[in-house]
C-alpha cells in the first residue's frame, strides 16, 4: 500500500524558492543570414587565434585577409599583412584567378559572352578569359556573335586572355582552304584578325598586361 506524506510533512515543503534555469539561446527569430554571419564571425575568431599563434598553414592567412576585405575592416587586413611580413619575411598575397567564359564543344549565338559582361570581368583583379578549348562546332549564329564580340573589344581598354585560340582559328583556316567554310567563318577570321593586329598582346599573356 501506498505510503502518504502526513500534513506535517507537507507543511514542511517549502516553495517558496524559484529554481532560475539558463534560457537556451533561440534562432528561430534571428534572419538567417545574420545566423550564417554569427556563425562565420565565430568561425573567423578560431582562425584569427591560430593566425596569433603563429600557423604556418597558408590557406588560414589567405582565409583570414580574405574576411576582412569581405567585412570592410581595413584596419584588420593591415595588421594582418604586416603581422605575415613579420613572421615570413614575404609580403600576403591573394592570388586571384581570372573569369573565365568557357566556349561548350558547339557554340550557339547565346553561348558568347556579352560584351559587358567580358568588360566587368576585365576589370577585376584577376582579369577575363575566353577558353575556346573545347569548341568543336559553331552555329551560324555563334559565329556571328564572335565576331561582333572580337569587333568590339578593340575599343576595351583592358582585354581578356584568349585560351586555345591558336587551335581554334587554325580550325577555321583549315576548313576554309579545304573549301569547306562558309562566309560567316569568313567574317570571323577577319574579325579576329583585326583584333590580333589592334591588339597584339591578345593570347595568355595579356593577363600580365591587365594586372
Amino acid at each position: 500500500m501506498p505510503s502518504n506524506l502526513s500534513e506535517r510533512e507537507l507543511s514542511d515543503l517549502d516553495f517558496t524558492d524559484t529554481v532560475v534555469m539558463r534560457q537556451v539561446p533561440s534562432y528561430d527569430a534571428i534572419d538567417p543570414s545574420q545566423r550564417l554571419l554569427k556563425q562565420l564571425d565565430t568561425l573567423m575568431d578560431g582562425i584569427a587565434l591560430q593566425v596569433e599563434f603563429g600557423t604556418a598553414d597558408s590557406k588560414l592567412w589567405r582565409l583570414l585577409a580574405g574576411f576582412y576585405l569581405a567585412a570592410e575592416r581595413p584596419r584588420d587586413y593591415n595588421d594582418l599583412v604586416r603581422k605575415h611580413l613579420a613572421t615570413f619575411g614575404r609580403p600576403l598575397q591573394l592570388d586571384q584567378p581570372a573569369v573565365s567564359f568557357v566556349l561548350p564543344v558547339k557554340v550557339n549565338f547565346d553561348d558568347i559572352p556579352k560584351l559587358d559582361m567580358v568588360r566587368s570581368a576585365c576589370a577585376s583583379p584577376g582579369g577575363a578569359a575566353l577558353d575556346f578549348s573545347a569548341v568543336r562546332r559553331l552555329s551560324a549564329g555563334g559565329l556571328i556573335a564572335l565576331s561582333e564580340l572580337f569587333g568590339a573589344l578593340i575599343g576595351l581598354p583592358q582585354h581578356p586572355q584568349l585560351r586555345g585560340m591558336d587551335a581554334f582559328i587554325g580550325s577555321i583556316e583549315g576548313a576554309l582552304k579545304a573549301g569547306q567554310g562558309t562566309r560567316e567563318m569568313q567574317e570571323l577570321l577577319a574579325a579576329y584578325r583585326r583584333y590580333a593586329a589592334a591588339k597584339p598582346l591578345h593570347s595568355d599573356e595579356c593577363k600580365a598586361a591587365v594586372a
